[in-house]
C-alpha cells in the first residue's frame, strides 16, 4: 500500500512528460531501374548516330552483343560515313554500284585494297623518250623519274584536268645516280605553315654535283666531290650544334661529304660542313641510323663498312 504522502512525493520527483516527436514519414520505395536510361532505351536512329563515331572493329563487337544493336551497327548511315572517311573520291561511285548495302561495299573495298585486287579507277599509259629509266620516286600525286641526265616530272592532278602534266628538268650534265625525297619542313625553303607537309627532291649526278629541287626548279646546287657523286643518304642528319639538317653524300672519290640545309642559304662549297674519309673505293650506300640521326653508316665497293 502507498500512502498519500508517498504518492505526492512520487509525483513531485517524476520528470515532466516530454511530447513524443512526430515520426518522420517513411521514404517511399523507389524503383531504381525505372529512373535510369539504358542504351536499349534509345531509338535506332539515336543508336546509329552514336555508333557512327566507332571504329569498324568496335562496330563488329557492338553487333555481336544483341540483335537490336546489330541492326543499329549494320545500318547504311554508319558505313557510308566509314567509306567516305577512307575513300572520299570513290565513295559516290562505289556506293551507288553496291548491291548489298554500304557495309558490304566498305568490306569489299577494304579487302580489295589490302590484297591489291582492286581495279584502279585511273588506268593510263605514259610514253617517254627512248631511254631507260634509272630511278623513280612518288610524292603524293607527283611522279619523278630519271632518264640519263634528265628528270621527268608527271603531275597526275594536271593530267586528270586535261592540262600539260609532264615537266623536264635538265640542269644536270651527266647521268643521275640517286634521287631522294625529304620534308620541306627540315630546310630553309619553308616559308609558311601550309608548306610543312611538302617535300623537296634531292639528286646526285656523275657531273660531280648535288641539286635540290622544289616548285619545278633547282633551288640549290652543291659541288665539292672530286668525281661523280654516287649516292645520297636515305635520311637527313641532325646537326647537334644547331637545329638545321644536314645532307650526306658519298662519291666515287671515296669521301663522304656533309652539306648544310640551314637558313644561311649557302651554296656550292660554302654549304660544305665536313668531309669524312675512311674509304679507298667508291661509296655505294649512305644510311642514317633510325634511333639516332647523328650516326651514319657507309659501304664502299670493296665491301668496307664505316660507322661515322
Amino acid at each position: 500500500m502507498i500512502t498519500k504522502n508517498e504518492k505526492k512525493n512520487l509525483v513531485q520527483e517524476s520528470p515532466p512528460a516530454m511530447a513524443d516527436p512526430s515520426p518522420s514519414p517513411s521514404p517511399k520505395p523507389t524503383n531504381s531501374s525505372s529512373s535510369k536510361t539504358t542504351i536499349m532505351d534509345l531509338s535506332e536512329d539515336s543508336l546509329a548516330h552514336c555508333a557512327a563515331y566507332l571504329s569498324p572493329r568496335d562496330l563488329t563487337n557492338l553487333a555481336l552483343s544483341c540483335k537490336s544493336l546489330k541492326r543499329a551497327a549494320y545500318c547504311d548511315f554508319i558505313w557510308h560515313r566509314c567509306f567516305r572517311a577512307h575513300w572520299p573520291e570513290q565513295a559516290i561511285q562505289s556506293l551507288s554500284q553496291a548491291s548489298g548495302g554500304a557495309r558490304e561495299a566498305y568490306l569489299a573495298r577494304r579487302a580489295a585494297v589490302q590484297q591489291f585486287k582492286f581495279v584502279d579507277p585511273l588506268a593510263a599509259d605514259f610514253y617517254t623518250i627512248a631511254k631507260s629509266i634509272d630511278h623513280v620516286v612518288l610524292d603524293k600525286n607527283d611522279i619523278f623519274f630519271s632518264q640519263g641526265s634528265l628528270i621527268q616530272t608527271m603531275k597526275i592532278n594536271r593530267f586528270l584536268g586535261g592540262k600539260d602534266f609532264v615537266t623536264t628538268l635538265s640542269d644536270h650534265n651527266a647521268r643521275i645516280t640517286c634521287m631522294r625525297l625529304f620534308s620541306l619542313n627540315e630546310t630553309s625553303f619553308l616559308r609558311s605553315e601550309t608548306q610543312r607537309k611538302e617535300n623537296f627532291l634531292a639528286t646526285s649526278s656523275s657531273d660531280h654535283s648535288i641539286r635540290l629541287w622544289w616548285k619545278g626548279s633547282c633551288q640549290r646546287c652543291f659541288r665539292g666531290h672530286n668525281g661523280p657523286v654516287s649516292t645520297l643518304s636515305d635520311k637527313l642528319l641532325s646537326d647537334g650544334a644547331s637545329a638545321s639538317k644536314v645532307l650526306a653524300s658519298g662519291g666515287e672519290d671515296g669521301t663522304v661529304r656533309l652539306w648544310s640545309l640551314g637558313s644561311g642559304g649557302k651554296r656550292g662549297q660554302h654549304a660544305l660542313k665536313s668531309t669524312l674519309y675512311g674509304h679507298e673505293k667508291p661509296i655505294k650506300l649512305v644510311s642514317v641510323a633510325g634511333h639516332r640521326t647523328s650516326l651514319l653508316v657507309t659501304i664502299s665497293n670493296d665491301s668496307k663498312v664505316c660507322l661515322l
